[in-house]
């Protein structure tokens, strides 16, 4: 079965599936068309912290473990026509070789391609099965991603078999990226008229704390074992964030919150450090909420997959990212992963996004050799 990715892009690029809201509508989408080309499908629901209900799915064809999987992910993030958009962000349309919307690149896109590259395969080709994984919640931190990971039982047999991360790379092999922490600390304080001298100040009991941090933070900076030469830069910050959310300045602020995010490299031990910033918040009688915590991706660049990649991809050396992906999540259980899909990262969560069709193509013919290579043929 043929299909046209540019015309399967623009009908998932229609759902205005931002990540405040369901997923459902699209994914079920998708799911209708892995069922059609014969794919047995696994659905992991479930309701967000904001009561939402969210919907993730892992689709098979063929017998077997192991495998090749195709990861992306369906959720968006929000798109105001106010901000400068020329035409409705959710009304697709292509212009001089591009197709623009928001998640045409990031990454309806990509997730089109991987379900195109599919359609050109029947089950009994196959000596290996293929999964093709959808997502919610990547854009917030994953939270779809671990969802799969716990639950499903596709992806479990899945994870001993290779997986594409189809996030945009312009067709770059990825190799490792950063993961990430994400820390809350609250102070409290009491409210009173600022001209009574009867009221805690949240502030106050914040401010020796973010002296710490700003020490913790020139360690990050330049401490060796904060280091990663593969990466560029080497190291990550430790981005602090302050907010007491106050509405008038005769109230004594009454909370104040302290936002830490840290981006580790691969082989970075992060557990120091967040007990660091644990210890500190309990020192100053502050409260610690440890928010999200991903790790790295990293495949050695000898292993057998990253040099498939780069053959298939034409390819010589693969690189490093800065950013994350699903694979914060997947790596629990599937050790071997690379980042690899269709359009430009940089046009990600920008007003009038875009991905270029000819990248989209492209896409489609770099996943069907990934497939033909270690489902049909069975090799590495």
């Amino acid at each position: 079965m043929k299909l046209d990715v540019i015309k399967l892009t623009k009908e998932f690029v229609t759902y205005p599936s931002e990540s405040q809201t369901s997923n459902a509508e699209i994914t079920q989408h998708a799911a209708g068309v892995l069922d059609h080309l014969g794919f047995q499908i696994e659905e992991i629901p479930y309701i967000d912290a904001t009561g939402v209900a969210k919907l993730s799915i892992v689709g098979k064809l063929g017998q077997g473990t192991g495998g090749l999987s195709l990861m992306s992910h369906n959720d968006v993030v929000p798109a105001n026509p106010d901000d400068g958009w020329s035409r409705s962000p959710y009304s697709p349309w292509v212009a001089k070789d591009k197709l623009y919307g928001r998640g045409s690149c990031d990454m309806k896109g990509p997730l089109s391609a991987t379900i195109c590259a599919a359609a050109r395969f029947k089950a009994a080709q196959l000596t290996a099965p293929l999964y093709i994984i959808v997502t919610a919640d990547e854009e917030i931190y994953g939270v779809g991603a671990k969802h799969v990971t716990a639950k499903s039982k596709l992806f479990a047999e899945a994870s001993s078999g290779y997986g594409i991360i189809c996030e945009p790379t312009s067709l770059r092999v990825v190799h490792a990226h950063k993961g990430s922490v994400a820390i809350r600390v609250i102070s409290k304080g009491r409210a009173a008229h600022t001209s009574s001298l009867k009221g805690v100040n949240a502030n106050m009991k914040m401010i020796p704390f973010l002296a710490a941090m700003k020490k913790l933070n020139e360690q990050v900076l330049s401490a060796r074992r904060f280091r990663n030469e593969e990466f560029t830069p080497p190291h990550s910050e430790l981005s602090i964030g302050i907010n007491d959310q106050n509405r008038a300045t005769n109230i004594t602020p009454i909370q104040s919150i302290c936002t830490l995010n840290y981006r580790p490299m691969p082989g970075i031990d992060t557990e120091d450090l967040i007990d660091s910033i644990r210890k500190s918040a309990k020192m100053h009688g502050l409260n610690f909420d440890l928010r999200h915590h991903g790790r790295p991706l990293y495949t050695p660049i000898d292993a057998p997959l990253v040099g498939t990649a780069l053959n298939l991809a034409g390819k010589r050396k693969s690189a490093t990212v800065a950013y994350g992906t699903d694979g914060m999540a997947f790596i629990k259980k599937m050790k071997q992963m690379v980042v690899l899909g269709p359009g430009n990262i940089a046009q990600a969560h920008t007003v009038d996004e875009w991905i270029e069709l000819d990248q989209l193509r492209k896409g489609v013919d770099l996943y069907t050799r990934f497939i033909e290579r270690v489902c049909v043929q069975g090799q590495p």
